[in-house]
């Protein structure tokens, strides 16, 4: 267990990005001004963890490992509904957040609730040694469901990233025909 943990966890340090669709919205930089297809749906779900204390590596060391287990089960699900993820570190070393993209709310709770996964199985002992860490260690998440047209995502010269590789993007045509300035955007009450 844990050396399949560390070679996940290399795995994931040294690729920290997925898309489910890759081969459709393809890398590399495109010029231009674009957006990203905001027609459907998405979950934005960030997961976290924050080492407290780092000379106690027995209590966030497991929860380090758990996280690969839950990642290979995400990403080799054909009809899950992942769209994909990327690994952020920091600020400073002592943090790490899994930014992940979803389908929908409830594939991300069809998923999170699946009986015998390794998911829930990581999932419990993530919280177990959270519980017994004695504040060594802190996690989070926060989920973020967000409807149809209710985002915008604007790029400029980028490779694809975030929903916009996910989703895939058009080309905008915008203009700053005027200098907008702060009092422009207050809005009355």
């Amino acid at each position: 267990m844990a050396l399949s943990g560390i070679r996940g966890l290399m795995r994931l340090l040294t690729c920290p990005e997925w898309r489910r669709d890759a081969e459709q919205h393809p890398g590399g930089i495109r010029l231009g001004k674009l957006a990203a297809d905001n027609t459907q749906p998405v979950v934005v779900l960030m997961v976290g963890i924050r080492i407290n204390k780092w000379r106690l590596p027995w209590h966030w060391v497991p929860l380090l490992l758990a996280l690969p287990v839950m990642i290979q089960e995400l990403t080799t699900d054909p009809a899950g509904g992942l769209l994909g993820y990327r690994l952020l570190i920091g600020p400073g070393p002592r943090q790490a957040m899994l930014l992940q993209y979803w389908r929908g709310i409830d594939d991300l709770h069809e998923f999170a609730r699946r009986p015998a996964s390794a998911h829930l199985a990581a999932q419990k002992r993530l919280w177990r040694h959270y519980a017994a860490a004695g504040g060594a260690v802190g996690v989070w998440h926060e989920i973020l469901p967000v409807p149809p047209i209710a985002y915008e995502c604007l790029y400029g010269n980028m490779p694809p990233t975030g929903i916009g590789a996910l989703r895939g993007s058009r080309p905008l045509a915008w203009q700053m025909d005027a200098v907008v300035s702060p009092a422009d955007l207050v809005i009355p009450l």
